[in-house]
């Protein structure tokens, strides 16, 4: 529980200072990782999911959420090509459900795409597969963009970098 209070202290000091104040300019506003991601983990870690979001309704609701499902197996390959050795907390290390670190990424990680597939409806995320192409997942991210903003496809080109 202490690790979530932290967690949703950066959290709530990003909102006020990151978040807030561009979407009361008009701004639109793309966030890597929110209070979804403390949703997962946190239970995944065993704290109570009813206190986790409790803690965090202090967050804006999001218009649209996107979750990248991606494959556990795909997940590790991806971090190994970047990385010498996975971070301790990300692979659930203090847990102690193996002193293998790609094991221990395996179960852990295993869970917390448990808890996401669980908050999908709950929360209303659109579901991305991340297993697909860069290509299939851009269009597949243009097409649900497109409709949440009201545009046409056409207005968003494939061939130019989506700027919003």
């Amino acid at each position: 529980m202490t690790f979530s209070l932290l967690h949703a202290t950066d959290f709530a000091d990003r909102l006020l200072y990151k978040i807030i104040p561009p979407l009361k300019a008009g701004m639109i506003v793309l966030a890597d990782r929110y209070a979804y991601t403390a949703f997962a983990r946190d239970a995944t870690r065993g704290v109570d999911r009813t206190w986790v979001r409790e803690l965090y309704s202090f967050a804006v609701r999001p218009d649209l959420t996107l979750y990248f499902r991606v494959p556990i197996e795909m997940s590790l390959d991806r971090l190994m090509a970047r990385r010498v050795k996975l971070k301790f907390y990300e692979a659930g290390m203090d847990l102690g459900w193996s002193s293998n670190p790609v094991e221990s990424f395996r179960l852990f990680q295993g869970k917390v795409l448990d808890e996401y597939d669980r908050i999908v409806d709950e929360f209303g995320l659109e579901v991305v597969n991340a297993a697909g192409s860069i290509t299939e997942q851009q269009r597949l991210v243009r097409g649900l963009i497109s409709r949440h903003l009201q545009v046409t496809d056409t207005e968003i080109s494939d061939d130019e970098p989506l700027t919003i």
